[in-house]
């Protein structure tokens, strides 16, 4: 699973004082000027203007595949925990002061400021891959776009994240979108939450007290879900990164910090900004320190939460040296006006260049190919981003519901088209001839692989068809005995000639899996009963592995490995056939190791009367 750690919706709540005009910043008082407390409402904080720039970048440069930038995806805590604050101060000021929510204007605040611009990415994205992508992607481009625009694109890239067969397939275009699902999810259900424990408390406590509400469902909220956060970083590490349950507790920090705002505006120290610059301090480090491997969300998000929530927390106290002299320069505050948007393209924008350049990109180009997107974000900001955020022109929310209802149908509409007729499109080219080869065999052959690679229709005369062999995946597939990452229990399996008293075992990882087909004929034409013992990026070499999708030793493979072994030898089969992918996993284990290994499996299986085969990998 490439890429899959992203960049959140970077909220602008409503902040009346925010400039109208894109990196206008506002007046910076002198290093001087006394500090005072600044209330937790919707006023425009400029530090956290700042620190949106700097998650913002950090996310971009981590997809850009900048050198020792292993961890930029903390970037999403830092927009969570931003998130969090800004909703529950916007939030917490309206029940204080009015004693209710209006939920209807909320949501409909929510919808105006984010779904315009979103919605434009997504047209264009699924356009784009259609037109420029790889054919066989046009369909789960498609779909991607569906469920982005339902702001459900979270929970399928959950599914498919314990998946071997999607988890190691390309990435998706909108596969960013999936934070965005995730604060979408948060603006739905914190208002109701909030509302619900306000009146619960009036109620108990014979009268209104909104800020003690807040605070105890924040701490309520941070408690549980970052337990559940752990323990699921540790057994499931895809639901764990794209689940709103295991991401709740980032939001209820920030929610925290704003409950407790007027306390801490008083108590905590700002000596030479020192919050700020400790926490701006926790953010990087956690920044360069993290990479791919690390155990995430889990314990490891502590850092850039607490890092975020200390930035805010320094900044409650203004004239504090470090929000003052760095996040307020006005560099930072054009970067962070144009985040969300910037945040929009520069995804689609790294990953479909090389489909429509056909290369591959160095980082220095991605990071150019970023600069690129940065202008695309200026553009939607000043057309589509600004005029739907401002309100001057008095359009009431049911004129934007029915805009963006209007957009949301256009774009779901075109992606639907797009995955029905995907599949057609694929066939769509002229018949495929033999290449006859004359004179120099390289050069002819260069010439045909050149005019390919510029011609995006697919042979209609190849069988099968590309659309079907997206599909044709082994029987075990789907019924459950090619087991994948988190399954260690396996069935009896059988194939071929299930009555007969001759059989053969299939032992290994999906390369094993890819005979299956094969097997299952032969055994069937050849009397022989076939048992398919095989788990998903599971090697037969006998040694333990990280594993890069779970972010974590990959102990269910170690397991079934033992246990398979202890079977076939229990069952003294006439013949083993074993294959494994011939990558050898990670930097750590040499060729000599990964060789070792795999011989010291075949000498466990080793039986009188029983030939074991090593299938070697496509």
């Amino acid at each position: 699973m490439t890429a899959t750690r992203e960049l959140s919706a970077l909220e602008v709540l409503a902040e009346p004082e925010r400039p109208a005009l894109v990196g206008a910043a506002p007046a910076r008082p002198p290093l001087s000027a006394p500090a005072h407390a600044v209330p937790a409402t919707s006023v425009f904080r400029p530090d956290i203007q700042g620190l949106r720039a700097i998650a913002v970048t950090l996310v971009v440069l981590y997809h850009a595949g900048i050198p020792l930038l292993h961890g930029g995806y903390v970037g999403v805590d830092v927009f969570f925990v931003i998130s969090g604050y800004l909703i529950t101060a916007h939030l917490l000021t309206e029940l204080q002061q009015t004693g209710r929510i209006a939920l209807g204007r909320f949501w409909v605040g929510r919808i105006r400021r984010l779904l315009p611009a979103a919605l434009i990415v997504m047209a264009t994205t699924v356009v784009v891959a259609r037109i420029w992508g790889p054919p066989l992607q046009a369909r789960p481009t498609a779909l991607d776009t569906l469920f982005s625009a339902l702001y459900s694109i979270n929970f399928r890239l959950a599914a498919q994240g314990v998946d071997y067969q999607q988890a190691t397939g390309p990435a998706s275009p909108l596969q960013h979108f999936w934070s965005l699902a995730v604060e979408e999810q948060f603006y739905l259900l914190w208002p109701i939450v909030l509302l619900v424990a306000t009146v619960l408390f009036s109620v108990v406590l014979r009268r209104r007290h909104a800020r003690l509400a807040v605070t105890l469902v924040s701490v309520a909220v941070l408690v549980t879900s970052l337990r559940l956060s752990i323990s699921l970083t540790a057994s499931e590490a895809p639901l764990a990164y794209f689940a709103p349950q295991t991401r709740a507790w980032e939001f209820a920090a920030g929610a925290l910090v704003a409950a407790l705002a007027p306390t801490l505006s008083r108590i905590w120290p700002t000596v030479l900004g020192l919050p700020t610059w400790t926490g701006l301090g926790v953010i990087l480090a956690s920044a360069f320190i993290f990479d791919d491997l690390t155990p995430f969300p889990g314990a490891a998000a502590v850092l850039p939460v607490a890092g975020t929530a200390l930035v805010i927390i320094g900044g409650l106290r203004t004239g504090g040296l470090g929000a003052d002299v760095l996040l307020r320069r006005r560099s930072f505050q054009l970067i962070g006006n144009l985040s969300y948007t910037w945040y929009l393209w520069h995804w689609p924008v790294i990953l479909l260049a090389p489909a429509i350049f056909h290369r591959t990109f160095n980082w220095w180009e991605n990071l150019e190919l970023a600069v690129i997107a940065l202008w695309f974000a200026a553009l939607t900001t000043l057309l589509i981003e600004a005029p739907a955020r401002s309100n001057r022109r008095g359009r009431s929310g049911r004129y934007w519901l029915t805009v963006v209802g209007a957009l949301t149908a256009v774009v779901v509409g075109v992606a639907s088209v797009a995955a029905v007729i995907a599949p057609n499109l694929l066939s769509s080219g002229a018949a495929a001839r033999p290449l006859q080869l004359r004179g120099p065999a390289t050069l002819t052959l260069d010439a045909a692989l050149a005019r390919a690679v510029s011609n995006n229709l697919v042979p209609a005369n190849l069988t099968p068809s590309l659309s079907a062999a997206a599909a044709d995946v082994p029987r075990s597939q789907g019924d459950g005995c090619h087991l994948n990452f988190l399954q260690t229990v396996q069935g009896a399996c059988a194939y071929g000639d299930v009555t007969a008293s001759r059989t053969a075992v299939i032992f290994g990882d999906s390369h094993a899996q890819q005979w299956d087909g094969a097997f299952d004929a032969a055994g069937k034409q050849s009397g022989w009963r076939i048992l398919s013992w095989t788990k998903a990026a599971c090697p037969v070499a006998a040694l333990s592995l990280i594993d890069s999708t779970l972010r974590r030793p990959y102990t269910e493979c170690d397991t079934w490995r033992t246990q398979t072994i202890a079977r076939i030898r229990a069952l003294h089969p006439q013949a083993i056939f074993l294959s494994q992918s011939d990558s050898v996993p990670g930097d750590a284990v040499s060729d000599t190791t990964w060789a070792e290994d795999t011989a010291a499996t075949v000498r466990q299986l080793t039986m009188a009367g029983t030939r074991t085969l090593f299938i070697a990998d496509t």
